[in-house]
């Protein structure tokens, strides 16, 4: 009679056996039920007891590029990191000036490489700082987002330093929105938190930006720019 089945521990088994000889095993005998998945995706329960390789990590962030620089410049410029893979996008920064005073600005590159002017820059702050005193900014109009006004050069404390959440900026015929979160040290060297939205008027894709200080350089910067995952 022919065996059906044999006790490996009883019959003094060892070593691998090869997988030649193997079945995939299935959920319910603890193994996954499936031979292989997509790159870069995890495994998660379907709802029943399958199991799939699917996109569990929706919603996180992938870096895409950084810029860091301890020397004086005229521009920061951070190109080409943004593309149609993602919709979104997260940016942070810290930026120290050379002079107390300096305003830092940002302007934006499109998808043909140009710098994209013509007055299609609209923005809207309000700011409160520890002494209680709370103030508004809104430009309408302008060449390029005004970021921050007459912040503070402290050896000791980076002039400003915040983050971006920019919304579809690569959807060609619809205006970008940045949302934008800063603590800032102004003249008089007071923090002031800031919150704001930019808005680019222009209906061309985007692609990136270059930042500069208004009349003055730019001695520290560090910036970090990621993709958010679709869901």
């Amino acid at each position: 009679m022919a065996l059906s089945k044999i006790d490996l521990d009883k019959a003094g088994v060892t070593g691998t056996l090869p997988t030649s000889n193997l079945d995939t095993v299935g959920v319910a005998q603890g193994g996954t039920g499936i031979t292989s998945g997509t790159t870069d995706q995890f495994l998660k329960f379907t709802g029943t007891t399958t199991l799939a390789s699917a996109a569990d990590n929706a919603g996180a962030l992938v870096p895409l590029t950084q810029s860091s620089g301890t020397s004086g410049t005229d521009n920061v410029i951070v190109n080409g990191w943004i593309s149609d893979t993602y919709e979104d996008y997260l940016m942070t920064y810290q930026i120290n000036v050379e002079t107390t005073g300096a305003d830092l600005n940002m302007t934006l590159y499109d998808a043909s490489g140009n710098i994209s002017s013509g007055n299609n820059y609209d923005s809207a702050h309000i700011g409160v700082d520890t002494g209680a005193s709370t103030k508004t900014r809104c430009n309408s109009g302008q060449n390029n987002f005004r970021l921050s006004h007459g912040m503070n050069n402290d050896s000791g404390r980076i002039s400003i330093t915040g983050q971006m959440r920019w919304l579809h900026p690569r959807k060609s015929g619809k205006r970008t929105t940045i949302l934008h979160d800063s603590r800032m040290l102004d003249n008089s060297a007071t923090v002031r938190s800031q919150t704001g939205v930019l808005e680019f008027k222009g209906t061309n894709a985007l692609t990136g930006f270059y930042m500069n200080a208004t009349a003055d350089q730019i001695d520290y910067w560090q910036i970090r720019c990621y993709g958010i995952v679709n869901s």
